[in-house]
């Protein structure tokens, strides 16, 4: 046990706190994961629409506290979102010049893709949207069995009702699909589905599954994690400047 010398000694967010030899309750985790479902908005009140929303699932032992979502996840998107109760992470973790990578799985269609010239466009020359030109690193890219990729557009077809999604509907849905596994380090709104449209391979799944370090894993769609000791750790890194 070592004794703290002033209150502007800096201690990890995890310590054990002790004052007259009884041990003080912990503060609550800084981040904790989400697996975000589709069709669920990013948002955590909604008084304009009766979609779903993330205030809705958000445990009651949260609810008091000053937690707010990492960013976003279109409403179409499923996957990790993370949610922070530190103004000044939440920033790190989202501003490109901090390089915290993002990682997504696209199911996309049109056609076979050819990686050589998905990785030339998205690592060297860049993809131009409405919003400028993004890049993105290609790290794997498999194609999807045929009775697959037929149940996957079976299910998507029956989803369009719920979104607005046009990102495809000029392109013709050429089977089989291609999972593509990207990672990014800017967040605009859309900018995974418009540069992997504007790569003629339109997008009908996307899926969050790492942010920084912390991986999606095998946690299930709806429910929330608290982030690990390994994990808060790389957080506190980023908000002193060390990386991990």
């Amino acid at each position: 046990m070592i004794a703290i010398k002033g209150p502007k000694e800096k201690l990890s967010m995890t310590a054990n706190l002790y004052m007259d030899g009884k041990e003080i309750p912990q503060l609550p985790p800084i981040l904790i994961a989400f697996h975000k479902p589709k069709f669920m908005l990013s948002a955590m009140d909604e008084k304009h629409s009766n979609k779903k929303h993330l205030g809705m699932v958000l445990p009651k032992q949260y609810e008091k506290l000053n937690i707010h979502p990492v960013g976003r996840l279109d409403y179409d998107t499923s996957g990790l979102l993370l949610f922070s109760m530190e103004g000044e992470l939440t920033q790190r973790l989202l501003h490109p010049k901090h390089n915290v990578e993002k990682e997504y799985v696209a199911t996309v269609a049109g056609g076979k893709v050819d990686t050589s010239v998905l990785k030339k466009l998205l690592e060297e020359d860049g993809v131009e949207t409405s919003e400028g030109t993004h890049f993105a690193k290609l790290l794997d890219v498999e194609e999807i069995d045929l009775d697959e990729s037929q149940s996957i557009m079976e299910d998507h077809l029956k989803g369009l009702d719920k979104t607005k999604d046009d990102e495809h509907e000029q392109a013709e849905i050429k089977l089989p699909l291609t999972n593509v596994r990207i990672t990014v380090q800017e967040g605009k709104y859309r900018m995974v589905r418009r540069m992997l449209a504007n790569c003629n391979h339109p997008v009908i799944e996307l899926r969050r599954e790492r942010h920084g370090i912390i991986q999606l894993g095998d946690l299930k769609e709806g429910e929330f994690l608290e982030c690990s000791l390994d994990e808060i750790e790389w957080a506190e890194s980023l908000l002193t400047g060390k990386k991990k």
